[in-house]
């Protein structure tokens, strides 16, 4: 790489659920964090990479930043903020379909102290009036004083271009740290989990807890463009394998099926994807399956 080039850190910020995981993938192009309706589903920093002309920005999707109440949130809450020490610059996200309350302009405010590049972005623009806009940079400009301010949709990619654009320019000059055709830090077998993961919340997030676990047993490349993946869904109770499982085996199968077609889609290989569902408790495992 030669001394005109780009690399930079760029942290992802915002309170749970408004839309931070959409917005990075919307802007790698490529499903990379999980979406779901369950908070706090984002559970490490999760780096995606955008290796685009001359320049290349490492994006840090974190877990939503939030009051913890309990020690598990307080790791999760630490975890957010640990993005910080690396970024260049910060994206702080909020959404634009919700009031700037005092949680968010305080949130705001310290995200501001840390003198780095600051980029607010008003989310979900396309469920919101203009009336509704314009009150929110107001109030974002009169009690913060900040000034760089993105409207986008990231689920309908509007504006998006735009923010990457924004993003590029504020980068520091360097060499670049990954090469080119690397998309994320993190191993086809964690991306795999996470996939399912998402599926198990998306239809069961009430019923299933944040406790649940997916490792892979087994990862067999069968050809260049086949794999084979067994994964172990391990729960804490009797009764959510009743839940998972569902009418008839119904809805595992359809949670099998979509995590398949994502772990396609990612992997851009065919494949065989099977599930089991074991029982964890006080760190003894055993199969219910």
């Amino acid at each position: 790489m030669k001394s005109s080039t780009k690399c930079g850190y760029v942290a992802i910020i915002g309170l749970p659920n408004v839309g931070k995981s959409t917005l990075l993938n919307a802007m790698v192009l490529k499903k990379i964090s999980i979406v779901t309706h369950k908070v706090q589903t984002t559970r490490t920093q999760i780096q995606a990479i955008l290796s685009k002309d001359c320049s290349q920005v490492i994006f840090i999707d974190t877990p939503g930043i939030f009051q913890p109440r309990k020690q598990k949130e307080k790791a999760l809450v630490r975890e957010a903020w640990k993005s910080l020490d690396l970024a260049d610059v910060i994206i702080f996200v909020h959404d634009a379909t919700k009031d700037m309350k005092e949680e968010s302009l305080s949130l705001l405010r310290e995200i501001s102290d840390n003198k780095i590049e600051l980029i607010v972005v008003l989310n979900k623009i396309d469920l919101v009036d203009k009336e509704k806009l314009l009150n929110l940079i107001d109030v974002i400009k009169v009690k913060n004083g900040a000034s760089n301010i993105h409207l986008i949709s990231a689920l309908k990619y509007d504006g998006v271009v735009g923010l990457i654009d924004d993003v590029k320019n504020k980068i520091p000059i360097g060499e670049w740290i990954y090469s080119k055709e690397i998309s994320t830090n993190i191993s086809d077998r964690s991306i795999a989990e996470e996939f399912t993961r998402e599926k198990i919340y998306q239809y069961v997030h009430k019923e299933i807890p944040y406790s649940i676990i997916i490792e892979t047993e087994n990862w067999n490349e069968k050809s260049k463009n086949v794999v084979q993946i067994h994964q172990n869904i391990y729960v804490t109770a009797n009764n959510h394998k009743k839940i998972l499982l569902g009418k008839n085996g119904e809805k595992i199968k359809k949670i099998s099926i979509e995590s398949r077609l994502d772990i396609e889609s990612y992997l851009n290989k065919k494949v065989h994807l099977f599930l089991y569902i074991k029982l964890r408790k006080n760190n003894y495992i055993s199969s219910i399956s």
